[in-house]
């Protein structure tokens, strides 16, 4: 169990517990100026995700957010960026490489791509550099609930920060009077997007079903026009289709099908690419362009059993496939000095296809049981996972027509890790003890088996050429979660819970290799490399009553082994660089939420959150640069009597980043790490449904047009980066959509 570590000095801890005072004081300064009603909610969210056990919002032990379609709505959410947006404690994390932006993570409680993500209660890929998350169209989802603490108890390895999981719509949740036909345009300014989504469901009793047709156009994202550069120009494309059909085989047993097809095209203009470059040779880029591909391609059957028996009272199981595959092509010409700056220059052309393929097949069975006062879920999952990264560059001499596969210092075709086989196989088990009616006691356990297979071939010899030993990787890991919750008062439950997470060396850290020596560096694998282990301890307290509702947390987590690369020594006139676990990161915080109703059409909603974090590499110490700074959430919802009209005020308050972080090394050489300064952010959204056929929606962002960069975004970056720009943010923006029901 973590305890607060003798190496957090005193004059931190002073200035750690002074915030804490600060922030105690508000919160309960809201809490004391109440006026409280003793008659409670009516009606109560059910939350899926924190035990697998469905369980009202008020009985949750520990943090989880959810957000409901209605809220996805109305904040006119169009992915994960604009999901986790108003969250403190959870941000989003986007990447620039290859000249394209996109969103590739998220952040939990200041611990980066350390979250496990589900539909429907399925894995969805990987993320890779340059392709972005892979999801779910938004307008598709239910609900999405997000586990802040580690999950792997739950959901297995890589849940060291939590899990996200989306839910999609059934047709019961659609359908009327037997059918559902709806069409929906929106429009996005900063982004130039233009979709169109057409959503049909039915129910006959035996068998229901429903079918989304999504076709969407986009263009790169507006930067502010402050900053001096501009985005990458893009022209791009998605289309999708997702289908589910219920069948009643009995009415004690039904069959679900899913089908979700995906693909994407975008056209790229890498301005930020264009220019003279003098190292390695020296070359002049007159233009950039790149076209990227994606598909995917998901299916599932599940079998729902629901006759109770000794075993189980419902159970499931479920079988399913997925395979994504993503290509990025870039194209420049240019003119190389191959003779040095005092011959004449040739005309030469790169060609660049970098590819990412992964395909996922698992098996889950998972078991619901009721007895007296245990409220159990048990199971197991088996999912083997394939993953290779191809790539191929050359450059061909446009006078000659003769082409190189050897550029920079690298030979092509290469692959930058080995063919990877992921196996998982895990066992758990959870129990929701009533040991009173006031009390509640939780338990859990997870047994994982984790192989890492490899299938090394010539490509991989391509980028090994000092030929370092790669292996393959066995683990397993024990995962236990324990949880108490106590209600004080009619009004008031408080809980305490301690929750262990794993994450288990994947594929890119554990077999990374690669040597250039015209830019003197190697990236060696590591063997050796442990799995990541986080222990984190949360005390709660949540109040609600008739107009108010209010949750205060308080957490500390401890990562042992947390994976970073580290630059690790020098030989043969190389920098040697390798995926090494830390000795430890700590990292506290507090965070409180509260929602208010002022009036029948007036509510307030507050949210903020303070973190602090350190990496510690045997007697030095670091602050943790992945902590996000103060967030603080104020928001104003009004509907009117009629419910025709509504209209919600968010303002965002964020701190600035904190100072004399680290330095960032890359290449043999170190900067100083880039630092942000804070803003505030007001954005408006409002709707108009004038009958139950129309619903208009119209939203505001960033009204008064700041400047900004998101942390999350860019704090692994030096100052003197010189993409920095294209991290920032967008200004003044609007968006609208149209939704007509048949």
């Amino acid at each position: 169990m973590p305890t607060f570590s003798a190496r957090y000095t005193k004059k931190e801890g002073i200035k750690f517990m002074k915030n804490i005072r600060r922030v105690l004081f508000v919160i309960f300064f809201f809490i004391s100026s109440s006026i409280f009603s003793n008659e409670t909610n009516e009606t109560e969210e059910i939350i899926v995700i924190a035990s697998r056990i469905p369980t009202l919002a008020s009985d949750v032990i520990g943090s989880v957010e959810s957000i409901s379609s209605a809220e996805l709505e109305a904040q006119m959410a169009n992915g994960l960026e604009q999901i986790v947006r108003y969250m403190p404690g959870v941000s989003a994390h986007n990447e620039s490489q290859y000249g394209r932006t996109l969103t590739e993570d998220v952040h939990i409680r200041g611990i980066r791509g350390g979250a496990i993500f589900l539909i429907d209660g399925i894995r969805i890929s990987d993320s890779y550099t340059g392709y972005g998350r892979d999801t779910v169209d938004v307008d598709l989802l239910k609900k999405v609930e997000i586990m802040k603490g580690p999950s792997s108890v739950e959901y297995g390895s890589d849940g060291l920060a939590g899990t996200i999981a989306y839910f999609t719509k059934d047709p019961t949740d659609l359908v009327n009077d037997g059918r559902y036909l709806s069409i929906t345009t929106s429009y996005i300014e900063k982004s130039k997007q233009e979709k169109v989504n057409i959503l049909a469901a039915y129910d006959k009793g035996s068998n229901s079903g429903l079918i989304q047709l999504v076709d969407r156009s986009v263009e790169e994202t507006k930067l502010h026009e402050d900053f001096s550069l501009k985005a990458n120009p893009m022209d791009g494309g998605q289309q999708s289709i997702f289908g589910k059909l219920n069948i009643d085989l009995s009415s004690e047993s039904k069959l679900t099908f899913v089908v979700d097809l995906q693909e994407w095209e975008s056209e790229w203009v890498i301005n930020s690419e264009k220019g003279f470059i003098y190292f390695p040779a020296p070359r002049s880029i007159s233009s950039s362009s790149g076209d990227d591909e994606g598909t995917r391609e998901r299916f599932s059957i599940s079998l729902n059993l629901s006759n109770a028996n000794k075993l189980y009272d419902s159970a499931e199981l479920s079988y399913y496939t997925q395979e994504t595959e993503q290509s990025q092509i870039t194209i420049q010409n240019q003119v190389s000095f191959l003779g040095g700056m005092q011959a004449a220059p040739t005309p030469t052309m790169r060609i660049r296809d970098f590819d990412f393929n992964q395909s996922i097949d698992g098996f889950a069975f998972e078991a619901y049981k009721s007895s007296g006062n245990y409220q159990m879920v048990y199971g197991l999952d088996i999912e083997d996972t394939e993953t290779e990264r191809p790539r191929m560059l050359s450059e061909m001499n446009l006078i000659t027509g003769m082409a190189t596969n050897i550029v920079d210092g690298e030979t092509y075709p290469n692959k930058t890790f080995p063919d990877s086989e992921t196996k998982r196989k895990a066992v758990f088990f959870n129990n929701r003890i009533s040991l009173s009616d006031s009390s509640v006691l939780t338990l859990g356990f997870r047994y994982d088996d984790y192989e890492l297979n490899i299938s090394p071939d010539v490509l991989l010899s391509n980028a090994n050429i000092l030929n370092y030993q790669i292996n393959n990787t066995e683990d397993s890991a024990f995962s236990f979660k324990l949880g108490y919750l106590k209600d004080l008062s009619e009004d008031l439950t408080g809980f305490i819970q301690y929750a262990e997470g794993f994450k288990a060396p994947d594929y890119e850290s554990s077999n990374t290799v690669f040597t250039n020596y015209l830019y003197f560096y190697t990236v060696i694998p590591n063997p050796d490399l442990e799995s990541e282990e986080s222990d984190t301890l949360e005390i709660g307290l949540r109040g609600s009553r008739e107009q108010d509702s209010w949750e205060l947390a308080l957490y500390q987590s401890e990562v042992d082994g947390f994976i970073h690369p580290e630059a690790i020594g020098f030989s043969r006139g190389l920098g040697i660089y390798q995926y090494q676990n830390a000795e430890n990161v700590e990292i506290r915080g507090i965070e409180f939420d509260y929602e208010r109703s002022l009036t029948e059409q007036l509510s307030l909603k507050l949210a903020l959150a303070i973190s602090s974090g350190d990496l510690f590499e045997g007697n030095r110490k670091y602050p943790l640069p992945e902590i996000d700074p103060k967030e603080l959430i104020l928001g104003l919802n009004w509907i009117p009597a009629n419910d025709k009209f509504s209209l919600q005020a968010l303002l965002t308050l964020s701190g600035k980043s904190k100072d004399n972080l680290e330095e960032v090394c890359l290449n043999n050489d170190c900067w100083p790490r880039v630092q942000t300064s804070g803003f505030a952010l007001l954005d408006i959204f409002t709707s108009y449904v004038p009958n139950d056929n129309l619903e208009f929606r119209l939203a505001l962002e960033n009204l008064t047009d700041k400047k900004y960069l998101r942390w999350a975004s860019v704090s692994q970056l030096p100052a003197n980066d010189s993409e920095l720009d294209l991290y920032g943010q967008n200004g003044r923006s609007i968006s609208a959509s149209f939704k007509y029901t048949f």
